[in-house]
């Protein structure tokens, strides 16, 4: 607990008070129930997405600024002077020019077709680059889908599991008060209901992360998703 509580304060950079339980909610799959949007949302917005197209469209655009190495180059140079007086008083000069200057490189030592595949090559190489990252949020948006509909049933197995728990240690207890079961067979089966208990516990924690990983695996998530799940904590037990 004492480590959990300094890893959240140092995400938060605030310290860390009492925390509020989550309240009673329902549980929730996926909305809309299907894989494949969620997948070509993620491609769209994913910001990953983002950054490696924006870095492919940059090699392009380098391949082409090299490219352009070889062009004639042609520099246009306007002149302009205006004198008054500067030798004899009264007298006015006025001055103007222009001036062309066209230069073909010819050869540099192979540096500008260096310059080209070296560009070349990093474009091929953004090209996979978004292609690896294209597949990582589509595996990584599919996970956070199959996740989140798996908690829902996680969820519901570790009710239904605490509730059996329950009776078995109420059967256990009164058999043990009248003499029919053993203090091993009471302590066994408290045993199971407090792991049965804590699965329980987990599982309902995880049904809401696995709502936020999911938003987050797609590119969508937002302060309101954050929002709604502070709206599940009760604080009504912590003054």
């Amino acid at each position: 607990m004492a480590v959990a509580q300094r890893t959240l304060q140092r995400l938060t950079h605030h310290p860390v008070g009492i925390l509020d339980n989550l309240g009673h909610y329902q549980a929730m799959g996926p909305e809309p129930d299907d894989i494949d949007t969620w997948v070509q949302d993620a491609v769209t917005d994913q910001p990953l997405m983002h950054q490696a197209e924006a870095q492919l469209h940059t090699a392009q655009e380098q391949v082409q600024y090299n490219q352009r190495a070889r062009w004639p180059l042609v520099n246009l140079q306007g002149i302009a002077q205006h004198t008054l007086g500067s030798m004899l008083p009264g007298m006015v000069e006025n001055q103007a020019g222009v001036s062309l200057n066209l230069s073909v490189p010819l050869y540099q030592g192979g540096h500008t077709s260096a310059s080209v595949q070296q560009a070349q090559a990093q474009t091929v190489a953004s090209v996979d680059h978004v292609a690896n990252i294209r597949d990582e949020v589509t595996l990584n948006t599919q996970t956070a889908f199959l996740n989140l509909k798996d908690s829902v049933a996680e969820l519901h197995a570790a009710k239904a599991t605490l509730v059996s728990a329950k009776i078995s240690l109420e059967g256990t207890r009164k058999g043990y008060e009248v003499g029919t079961r053993s203090i091993i067979d009471l302590l066994q089966t408290a045993t199971d209901y407090i792991r049965a208990e804590q699965n329980y516990n987990v599982a309902f924690y995880n049904q809401i992360i696995a709502r936020v990983q999911l938003k987050a695996a797609s590119g969508q998530i937002n302060m309101a998703d954050l929002e709604a799940v502070n709206a599940l904590l009760d604080n009504s037990a912590n003054p």
